[in-house]
């Protein structure tokens, strides 16, 4: 797995990542560390490229879906005694776009749902021009 991330010009500071390879158990916490990292220098937006991911599991969803609750505002720690509050923000389609999905990822994320969460664009300057 392999990530790269650069930060566009635009009128917000946006990143964009982009994993190749699978997204699942073994890499999705490199993936949300990455994803935070890049919003606390301060990245708000966040593209993320998915056309070299060839596939993605349940855990790689996860994945989106915390790095969507980190870039909606939703807080990471939660004091002892707490319940978290991990349901989905209806900030994320604002703050976080999928970009160019392959057809096996695009049918898994439609399959879970995803897409009724997300915005996701066929270019690059499309995903900017929606920030």
């Amino acid at each position: 797995m392999e990530i790269n991330m650069t930060t566009q010009p635009a009128g917000e500071a946006v990143a964009v990542m982009k994993p190749t390879g699978e997204i699942n158990a073994t890499n999705f916490m490199e993936i949300v560390d990455k994803a935070s990292t890049t919003y606390n220098n301060p990245a708000r937006y966040l593209i993320i490229d998915l056309s070299e991911v060839s596939s993605i599991t349940s855990t790689g969803m996860v994945a989106i879906h915390k790095i969507a609750l980190i870039y909606s505002g939703v807080p990471q720690d939660v004091a002892e005694g707490e319940n978290p509050d991990f349901t989905h923000s209806n900030e994320a389609r604002k703050f976080v776009k999928l970009l160019n999905p392959q057809p096996e990822v695009d049918k898994a994320l439609e399959k879970a749902g995803m897409k009724l969460y997300f915005k996701f664009y066929d270019d690059l300057a499309s995903a900017l021009n929606s920030i």
